[in-house]
C-alpha cells in the first residue's frame, strides 16, 4: 500500500510535530516520508522589494518555498517571471528540477539569457529547491549531494564607487576586519574605461587599504572589467609586487577570452573571472580561452543552483577552484552557501557583502544567516535554503 498524499490537513498536522515546516533536523528524518511523487507546480510568484526579487513558488497542496531573483531591473525581472516563466512551470513536478530548468531556458535563449531572463530564472528555480528541501524537510545540501564543510571562510567587499575616497576605501576594509574578516576585496569600479595611467585609482586606493588593515590580511582587487591587456598586465605585476595582492579579478573587459588569457599567462597572481557568464558554455570559454585561476559564478546571475551544480562540475573536471560572486545578504548568501557546501573545489574564502549592508532585508525573515567573529559562516542546517520567511511582510512591501 502506497503511503498517504500529502494534503494541506496534513501538512497543518504535521507542522504540529515539527518535520515539515522547519522543526526538523537533517539527521532526524520521520518515520514515514511524505509521498512527493508527482506532486505538481500550483504557482509562481514574484514580488520586487527595495533591493530584492523575492519569489515565491507555490504546490498544489500549499507548500511554499522561497527564492531570490537577480536584483538588477528588479520589476523587469518580476514581470519576466510572472509573465514568462510562470506559464512554463506551473503544472510541472516539483521535484523534475531539470526539466523545469531546461523549459524555462528553452524560451529565455529567445529573450536573451544573460540579463533579465537568467536573474528571473535564478529565482523560481532557487525556490523550487527550498520547496523540495521543505518538503522532505531537509537542508538543499543534502539534496545537492551533501556537504563537504559545515563552516565556510569568508571575505569581505566593497567598492570604490560607494566610498569614493581612498580614505573612505581603507576605513571600510578596517570595518571588516573589525567584523572578523581574515581577507577582504577592493573593487574598484572603473567599468571598462580603460583609465588614464596618470589617473589610475588602482595604486592609490590599494595603498591606503593595505596600510589600513596590515600585512597579515589577504587583499584582492577587481578592476570590474576596466583594462586593456597590456594595461592589466601593467597594473596586476604592480599590485602583486608592491601591496601583496593575491587576486586580480576581472582585468578586462567581459567576455573578451582571448585578451583575459594573455592577462592570466602573463601574472604570477591568480586571474579571476566568472560573474558575467550566465550558463555552462560560457563558462567552458572562459576556461579553455580565459585561462582564469578562479572561478566566480553567481546563483543570481546563472540561472540557479541547477545550472550552479553543472559549473562546479566543470571546475572540478578543470581543476579550478570556485570563490561565488555574492553581494547580497538573505536567500542569495543561503542559496551560494548550500552550494558552496556541496563543492569540493569551494574551499577558499567566499564573497560576502559584510554585515550591514543591505541590512533592511532581514526584515522580511525570522531568522539570519551571519558570519560570526572569526570571519567564518555557518551552512544553514534547517529545511530547504534554512531561512524562514516572513512571507506577508514580502507582500506588503512588493512594488507591484
Amino acid at each position: 500500500m502506497s503511503p498517504p498524499r500529502l494534503t494541506r490537513r496534513s501538512v497543518l498536522g504535521a507542522a504540529l510535530a515539527g518535520p515539515l515546516l522547519g522543526t526538523a533536523r537533517a539527521d532526524q528524518p520521520t518515520t514515514q516520508p511524505p509521498d512527493v511523487r508527482g506532486l505538481k507546480i500550483a504557482d509562481v510568484r514574484a514580488y520586487p522589494v527595495d533591493g530584492a526579487v523575492f519569489v515565491e513558488v507555490t504546490d498544489e497542496n500549499g507548500a511554499t518555498g522561497w527564492g531570490e531573483a537577480g536584483h538588477s531591473g528588479g520589476p523587469l525581472v518580476a514581470s519576466m517571471i510572472r509573465e514568462v516563466l510562470r506559464g512554463l512551470v506551473v503544472g510541472g513536478d516539483v521535484f523534475a528540477s531539470e526539466v523545469a530548468w531546461a523549459r524555462m531556458y528553452a524560451e529565455a535563449d529567445e529573450l536573451g539569457p544573460g540579463g533579465i531572463a537568467s536573474q528571473a530564472m535564478a529565482g523560481v528555480d532557487c525556490a523550487l529547491w527550498d520547496l523540495r528541501g521543505k518538503l522532505l524537510g531537509l537542508p538543499v545540501w543534502a539534496l545537492l549531494g551533501g556537504k563537504f564543510r559545515d563552516r565556510v571562510p569568508l571575505y569581505g567587499s566593497f567598492t570604490r564607487e560607494k566610498e569614493k575616497t581612498a580614505e573612505g576605501c581603507a576605513k571600510k576594509a578596517a570595518e571588516l576586519v573589525e567584523q572578523g574578516f581574515r581577507a577582504v576585496k577592493l573593487r574598484l569600479a572603473i567599468r571598462e574605461e580603460n583609465q588614464d595611467p596618470r589617473d589610475d585609482p588602482a595604486r592609490p586606493f590599494t595603498a591606503a587599504v593595505r596600510q589600513a588593515i596590515g600585512d597579515d590580511i589577504d587583499l584582492s582587487v577587481d578592476a570590474n572589467n576596466g583594462y586593456s591587456p597590456s594595461r592589466a598586465i601593467t597594473v596586476g605585476k604592480m599590485l602583486a609586487e608592491e601591496f601583496g595582492v593575491t587576486v586580480f579579478e576581472e582585468p578586462v573587459a567581459a567576455h573578451h577570452y582571448e585578451s583575459l588569457g594573455q592577462v592570466a599567462d602573463a601574472l604570477d597572481m591568480a586571474v579571476a573571472a566568472g560573474e558575467h557568464e550566465y550558463t555552462r558554455w560560457q563558462f567552458r570559454d572562459l576556461i579553455e580561452r580565459g585561462r582564469v585561476d578562479i572561478l566566480n559564478p553567481d546563483v543570481s546571475k546563472l540561472a540557479g543552483l541547477t545550472e550552479a551544480k553543472k559549473v562546479a562540475a566543470l571546475a572540478e573536471a578543470f581543476d579550478k577552484p570556485i570563490v561565488v560572486h555574492n553581494a547580497r545578504p538573505t536567500l542569495l548568501t543561503a542559496a551560494h552557501l548550500h552550494l558552496i557546501a556541496s563543492c569540493q573545489f569551494a574551499s577558499r574564502p567566499q564573497e560576502h557583502p559584510g554585515k550591514g549592508r543591505l541590512g533592511h532585508l532581514w526584515d522580511f525573515f525570522e531568522n539570519r544567516i551571519e558570519p560570526d567573529t572569526d570571519g567564518t559562516i555557518r551552512v544553514p542546517d534547517g529545511p530547504g535554503l534554512g531561512l524562514v520567511v516572513r512571507a506577508d511582510a514580502i507582500r506588503r512591501a512588493a512594488r507591484g
